[in-house]
Order: structure tokens, then C-alpha cells, then sequence
């Protein structure tokens, strides 16, 4: 008896020995490792980033690196969207002080930035404003991912739709009132549009003002101006330019830096202070060339312009005849 259980003393003592000579695998790698949203949409020029790459249950950290990109007809297109470019970019904080456009060149400077990077610890895809360089059209990339337990090549892990910039500007808010309690944002009152063209010699705001029939109003003659030297004005979010009053419009230069406008968010119009994400424009036609009324008719526009070219924005007044 003693002997049998020696003998299995013995056993277990051997079987204990080979199992914790046994090396315990570590981790886990998923064979469907996968990005969210796919196609990606990236608009031109435009700073995008996408989330990071679903682990699916994978050991994380997750390390991603960037095989390839190719384009539609499987061309390797890595080097175009690796190599560093030239962008502007801000080297300190723009302020209404920095009002004159060397002042505001100080601020600015060239920097190399590639248009594509693949964030290496979890694989988020990095789009610079460097892709204003790239052409347009759809890519795909191929990336390796691995963790402690191993490695996984996923072709075609995310489709790119490099598109033109779906949306250069937004508008927003518009309002319209006089003397008389009239207030309102409404399109039955005040219609604000907007038409961006890209590509121009310079950039350029042009704003102009229509009547209910489509008439427009004449800056030159007086029939625009500013409201009040306290309230904002174009040339107080662009101080770089001075703005010119024409038959048709007023027309302002732009700094064609391609960075977003406004530029800054604070400024001291005639001794008060404005802070705005946005570029508030506010406006009146003077009594006297209003059919309909004898007062003054104020109004304001808000607006934002994300890149660089010719914006001309057209307010119409709805309730009003021009006259003459």
C-alpha cells in the first residue's frame, strides 16, 4: 500500500513538474480588427481624424503601422500622402492688437506637415490640412497591427473618400429690427446666402444687400453703413484691409492665409468689448430709403469661413422696397 502510493506521489510530483514547465500563452489578437466608420469621408485641406481601430476583444495596447495607401487602380500612393508639405500655421496667439498685416505675419509661419499619419498606438487615421495638396478621389490603406500575442496584416482596412470641402462657411445667425419693436431672425423677414468660390487670386469678402424685389442697396451712396462706431464691422475682424464702398457692394480683402476667419475672438470696438467665436457684422440702412418705413432698419450677421477664396454673402431684406 505503501508502495502504490509512492508510486503515485511519484506520478503527480511528474505531471505537477510538466505543467509548470508549460509556458500559459498571453493575450489574444482578433482576426476581425476593424475601423467604425468606413468609408471615411475627408474633405479637402480640412484637419479629420477617425476613431481608433476597433480591438474586438484584443489584448490592448494595440501598436498600428501603415503598410500602404493605394489609390482606385492599386497604385501605391504612400509617399504622396507621407511626404511633408507646407502649411501656414500659427506660432503664438492672434489677437485685434496684431492689426496690421505685419504684425499678423509675425504670428504666422511655414510649417512642414505630412497630409496622412496613422496614430501608432491604436491606429487612429490623422488627416492634416496638408491633404489640399493631394488629388481628390477615393484610397485605400493597408495597416499591421500586433500586440503582445502577435501580429495581424489587414488590407484594405479603410477605404478614404478624399472629397472638395462640402461646407466652406456657416452663417450663424442673422436678425433684422428697427426702432418700431420689430426683432426677427425669421427667412420671411432676413435671408442670408452665401456662395464660396475656391481657387481665386486673393481672398476677397463681398457683401451685398437687396430689397424685397432683388434691388440692390448702393454702400457708396450711404444706403449701407455701419450701425454705430461701438458695434462690430467687417473691419474690425479683418483690420488688414480697408473696406471699400462701392455702387454694389461692400468689398473687403482677405488675408489668403487659408486659415479659418475669424482669426481671433476678442476686440474693443470705440471702448467696448466684443468676444465671438464668430464674426458679427452688424449693419443698418438709414432712414430715408426704406419705401415702406421712415426709420432706420439694423441688422446683423454671424458668420464663420473655414478656408481661403472669394465669399460673396447676399442679405435681403423681405419686408422692404428700396427708394428712390
Amino acid at each position: 500500500m505503501k508502495r502504490k502510493i509512492k508510486i503515485i506521489g511519484c506520478i503527480l510530483g511528474i505531471l505537477f513538474c510538466c505543467w509548470s514547465c508549460t509556458k500559459i500563452a498571453e493575450g489574444y489578437i482578433s482576426d476581425h480588427l476593424f475601423y467604425q466608420v468606413n468609408p471615411m469621408e475627408v474633405s479637402q485641406g480640412v484637419t479629420t481624424y477617425s476613431a481608433p481601430i476597433v480591438s474586438n476583444g484584443s489584448t490592448t495596447p494595440l501598436t498600428v503601422r501603415l503598410i500602404r495607401i493605394k489609390n482606385e487602380q492599386g497604385e501605391d500612393v504612400t509617399e504622396e500622402f507621407t511626404t511633408p508639405q507646407s502649411i501656414v500655421t500659427y506660432k503664438g496667439e492672434l489677437t485685434w492688437q496684431d492689426s496690421t498685416l505685419a504684425l499678423l505675419e509675425a504670428k504666422l509661419q511655414d510649417s512642414l506637415v505630412t497630409p496622412f499619419h496613422v496614430n501608432t498606438t491604436g491606429g487612429r487615421l490623422e488627416f492634416s490640412a496638408a491633404t489640399s495638396y493631394l488629388p481628390l478621389g477615393r484610397y485605400s490603406v493597408d495597416v499591421e497591427v500586433s500586440n503582445i500575442k502577435g501580429s495581424r496584416t489587414i488590407e484594405n482596412a479603410c477605404e478614404i473618400i478624399l472629397q472638395p470641402v462640402a461646407n466652406a462657411y456657416s452663417i450663424a445667425y442673422k436678425r433684422i429690427s428697427n426702432d418700431d419693436g420689430l426683432s426677427s431672425t425669421d427667412d420671411a423677414d432676413i435671408i442670408v446666402t452665401v456662395t464660396h468660390e475656391p481657387g481665386t487670386e486673393g481672398s476677397w469678402n463681398i457683401y451685398k444687400f437687396t430689397d424685397k424685389n432683388g434691388e440692390l442697396f448702393n454702400p457708396r451712396a450711404g444706403e449701407i453703413t455701419r450701425r454705430s462706431r461701438t458695434s462690430p464691422f467687417m473691419d474690425n475682424w479683418n483690420p488688414y484691409y480697408p473696406v471699400q464702398f462701392t455702387d454694389t457692394a461692400l468689398v473687403q480683402q482677405m488675408p489668403n492665409t487659408g486659415l479659418p476667419f475669424p482669426y481671433f475672438t476678442t476686440f474693443v470696438a470705440g471702448g467696448t468689448t466684443w468676444t465671438d467665436s464668430n464674426a458679427r457684422f452688424d449693419w443698418m440702412i438709414p432712414s430715408g430709403f426704406l419705401e415702406e418705413t421712415s426709420l432706420p432698419l439694423y441688422g446683423l450677421i454671424s458668420f464663420q469661413f473655414y478656408t481661403s477664396g472669394t465669399y460673396t454673402i447676399t442679405t435681403q431684406v423681405k419686408r422692404y422696397a428700396k427708394r428712390h
